[in-house]
Parts: C-alpha cells; sequence; structure tokens
C-alpha cells in the first residue's frame, strides 16, 4: 500500500482545494450512505489477511470490458463516493477510454457468483495538473452510466474535509485485490492491512521521485504493503467510529521492501474538487469534518530507486 503523512501541523498544500471550503448545506442533495457496515472496524494486500466483508462496503475496482474469461481480473481499484461515482488514481486509465472500463462496486468476493453487477464507465475526469511521469496529482473520477442500488450493503466512503492533516506514526489501512506478493497471485476475498504514516521528508530519501505535500507515505515493514492491482485502491483512517479515506495507492518500489514505504496521493487535497465533479449524482457526498488523532513517528532507512505504479 502506499500513502503519507506531515508531522505535526501539515505544510498548506499548494496543489487541490481552495481556501474557502463548498458549503455542504446549500445542496438540497440527501446524503449518500456512507461508512462501515461492520461494527468492528479493527483491520488486519502484501502481508495482510482478508478484510472482513462488510468492513469496507465502498471498495471497487476496475475491469477492461474486453474481458472473455470467467473470472475477469481487475486491473486497478477504485473506492465508491456517490451512487454514480467512483474515485481512483489518474495513472490507471491514463490510456484508457471510459468505454472500455467496468466498475466493479462494493465487492468483497471477487468470484462470488452473487457478487454487485458490474457498471459501465460513462465519463472520466483527471485532475487537470497531472502528470503521470512523476505521479503529480495523481487522481481521476470517474461517472458510472447508471446508479448504484443500495442493497446487499454496498455503501459510499467518507471523504475528509481539506483540513484533515495526519501526524507520523498515524495507523491507517489500505485494502485492495491487487497481488499478495510481488510477481505473486491473486486473492479471492478483499485484503486489508494496517501501516503507519511516515515523514515526507523520510520517505523522500526512498525515492528519486519527488514526494509532494500532496501525497503521503505509509507502511515501510517488511511484508506489509500495496502491490500490483492495487492501485487506485482506497487508503483509510479511524476518526471517532468510522474510517475516512485519505489516501489513493499510487507508486512504490517492487512490494514490501524492506523500510521502502508506498506512496498515496492525498485526498484532503482534492475533496472540494471531488464534490464539484460529482454534481450529477442523485446523492452528495459525506465529507467527514474532524481531524486524525496524534500519533508517534517512526523513521526508515536509505535507498534511491525509481518508482514503480501498481497497477496491472
Amino acid at each position: 500500500m502506499y500513502f503519507e503523512f506531515p508531522v505535526f501541523l501539515v505544510i498548506l498544500y499548494s496543489i487541490g482545494v481552495r481556501s474557502n471550503f463548498t458549503d455542504l448545506n446549500a445542496d438540497q442533495r440527501s446524503l449518500c450512505p456512507c461508512g462501515s457496515n461492520s461494527s468492528s472496524i479493527e483491520t488486519r494486500v502484501v502481508g495482510g489477511h482478508a478484510a472482513g466483508k462488510g468492513r469496507f462496503p465502498y471498495a471497487s475496482c476496475l475491469i477492461d470490458s474486453t474481458w472473455r474469461t470467467e473470472s475477469p481480473t481487475p486491473f486497478c481499484g477504485a473506492t465508491l463516493i456517490t451512487d454514480s461515482h467512483v474515485v481512483t488514481a489518474a495513472h490507471c486509465i491514463k490510456e484508457r477510454s471510459p468505454e472500455g472500463i467496468l466498475v466493479d462496486v462494493g465487492d468483497y468476493d471477487f468470484k462470488d457468483s452473487q457478487k454487485p453487477r458490474l457498471l459501465q464507465a460513462k465519463s472520466i475526469v483527471r485532475f487537470p495538473e497531472y502528470l503521470s511521469d512523476r505521479f503529480h496529482t495523481d487522481i481521476a473520477v470517474i461517472e458510472l452510466e447508471q446508479s448504484v442500488q443500495w442493497e446487499s450493503g454496498v455503501k459510499a466512503a467518507w471523504l475528509p474535509h481539506p483540513n484533515l492533516r495526519l501526524v507520523a506514526g498515524t495507523v491507517v489501512s489500505v485494502y485492495g485485490w491487487g497481488r499478495l506478493m510481488y510477481g505473486g497471485d491473486r486473492p479471492r476475498l478483499l485484503q486489508s492491512v494496517e501501516l503507519p504514516v511516515i515523514e515526507n521528508h523520510i520517505c523522500q530519501k526512498k525515492f528519486i521521485t519527488h514526494i509532494e505535500s500532496s501525497m503521503i507515505c505509509a507502511g515501510g515493514q517488511k511484508g506489509q504493503d500495496a502491490c500490483t492491482g492495487d492501485s487506485g485502491s482506497g487508503l483509510v483512517v479511524r476518526l471517532d467510529n468510522e474510517f475516512v479515506l485519505c489516501g489513493l495507492v499510487s507508486f512504490g518500489r517492487r512490494c514490501a521492501l524492506p523500510h521502502v514505504p508506498g506512496v498515496y496521493t492525498r485526498v484532503s487535497n482534492y475533496t472540494e474538487w471531488i464534490y464539484e465533479n460529482t454534481l450529477s449524482s442523485k446523492c452528495k457526498p459525506c465529507i467527514y469534518n474532524a481531524q486524525a488523532p496524534s500519533a508517534t513517528n517512526s523513521s526508515p532507512a536509505d535507498a534511491n530507486r525509481e518508482p514503480n505504479s501498481t497497477s496491472e
């Protein structure tokens, strides 16, 4: 998995939301059903385990619409944020058209014949400043042809308030159907793993690519990480009794290398942009206005290598 965090109060972001966040009270749409279906939200990707049905009812994945096998393989992850939108990493769909993407929303058991049906992508909006060579502003919103039916426990994820900042050591969880190890097999069940947020300046020592304030770094323990196929999947932080989407799997170095964190797109930098690009939905996205708890810092060692995305 991959994400970042700033220690202490974070730097003002130069990319993403504007200073005055939209007043959602003026939006007459009802709130989308949001959050977890599980009363137990402790979590257990590489080094992780089955997430537990209902824990991440917004977990989704992207599938090539040309698949012709009995069991399609997702090429990236995504997260449901309204009845007709998912958010993912921009690099996942940089060379794809909406017609070539099917979205499996709110799934858990990827091979379950009773899984939610696949929905056709209608349109794709990438953040305007996205640069694929540097994973700069690596975020995109996909609109679906049809609205999701709020049944079988499917829900939307809580989005973070633009002011949300995480401190080093904060425990976050990443989920996905990516490979269980570098070059290894894919899981049938949605996997998740807990990781600590790492300071960006420590994370920078592991990468040639510039680690921007619009990114989060997390992980670094041997055997625990996001991996190939997890790109675009969500990174969440527990606030009060809810999981809030704080990151999107963006890039890393192979999978689960010791002392090498993963890098995530910081969602709070784009909350208002996401909101403005989901106005066509029947219900409005849920935005959680709370701060993450304090935590102590941990630090990994050095190394330099070019990053790898975690898409298939």
